[in-house]
């Protein structure tokens, strides 16, 4: 894999355990960043667009739908996945109205966070090389 072709993932959540598990789960076939907060989730995405973004949907000071909708006005071909231990179907709802990807709750099943990631990342590169093409 040339360093070119490896994939960035931004991981966002309040919850440093969630972090450690998710970063330590996608090491090493991915480039991996992890921010604790909305504000530095941003200055991330702008510093060095990644190609998928795990996003916890309840965080303090600026939530997860908020953060997804100012990441979505940065570059709409980012692949955000939500992620919540929060089984409010109303905010999974807003949250993939708002652009999400897909939503993934905790506790965590690995084989289906592989094939999501898989699929999101088919579906980014896709809308990457066709700037404006209809989903």
């Amino acid at each position: 894999m040339t360093e070119a072709s490896i994939k960035r993932l931004l991981i966002v959540d309040d919850e440093p355990a969630i972090v450690e598990v998710l970063s330590e789960h996608f090491r090493g076939r991915f480039e991996v960043e992890t921010v604790l907060n909305g504000q530095d989730a941003l200055t991330a995405v702008i510093r060095q667009r990644p190609d998928l973004v795990f996003l916890d949907i309840n965080m303090p000071r600026m939530s997860g739908v908020e953060v997804l909708k100012d990441i979505k006005k940065i570059d709409p071909s980012i692949a955000v996945v939500m992620v919540s231990a929060n089984e409010r179907t109303n905010v999974a709802a807003e949250a993939l109205q708002s652009g999400a990807f897909g939503y993934v709750p905790k506790p965590f099943d690995f084989r289906y966070l592989d094939h999501l990631v898989a699929a999101a990342l088919d579906d980014s590169s896709a809308k990457r090389r066709r700037p404006g093409a209809p989903s």
